[in-house]
């Protein structure tokens, strides 16, 4: 749910753009731009939220417009005969471990029907209870899209990749677009950045250059 501008070579974002007001997004996701179809002129710049093989120009998206906030862990501790997060409403399809994967998972509850059997850790991601989303769109219906390169970092990002399988993130690892426009170490059609710092359990910002 957080975003920050660690530096760049320009003092600010390269614009603000017209957004899709289908769109819906956190900051430190990724978006791309395209024209216009509707209005007059038609063809000026909207920014949409980018997705696995989209290629161009991209960028980071520095606003929000939601109707939620979701939360990142990384590598959380589960103790032998564990049977709950800790955190509820846990976001389908985010868990993942090297370990075995909790059986029956209840995400509203963050519990699972079988306690784990030996000690093992587990990242996923959870909507925040309590914290309405937000659109820091709405008067303008413009959204800041960093395009320029620089190092940044964010808690908005894929814990997993494919099937419950831990994302894994390593310095000067390239990094790419998800389907669901989050940053991801797993290949698609253009790099977006490297990392410059691998998120961890004590601290889970992922830092990277964009490029």
């Amino acid at each position: 749910m957080s975003f920050k501008l660690l530096y760049t070579n320009l003092a600010g974002p390269q614009g603000d753009f017209l957004v899709d007001p289908s769109a819906t997004f956190e900051a430190g996701q990724i978006g791309t731009l395209g024209g216009s179809t509707t209005g007059s002129p038609l063809g000026l710049p909207v920014v949409s939220v980018a997705a696995t093989g989209t290629s161009g120009l991209l960028g980071i998206i520095d606003d929000n417009k939601n109707t939620q906030f979701i939360a990142t862990v990384v590598n959380e501790v589960l103790a032998s005969g564990a049977s709950t997060f800790a955190h509820a409403n846990v976001v389908s399809g985010t868990v993942a471990t090297t370990g075995t994967i909790p059986s029956a998972i209840s995400y509203t509850n963050g519990s699972w029907a079988t306690p784990v059997t030996y000690a093992q850790s587990v990242s996923y991601s959870y909507i925040i209870p309590g914290k309405a989303g937000d659109d820091t769109t709405l008067a303008s219906g413009k959204c800041t899209l960093w395009l320029q390169p620089g190092e940044y970092a964010t808690d908005v990002y894929e814990v997993a990749t494919g099937t419950n399988y831990p994302a894994t993130y390593s310095v000067n690892a390239p990094l790419y677009v998800s389907a669901n426009g989050k940053l991801t170490p797993a290949s698609g059609a253009q790099v977006v950045g490297r990392v410059t710092k691998a998120p961890s359990a004590g601290n889970p910002f992922l830092n990277f250059y964009k490029i």
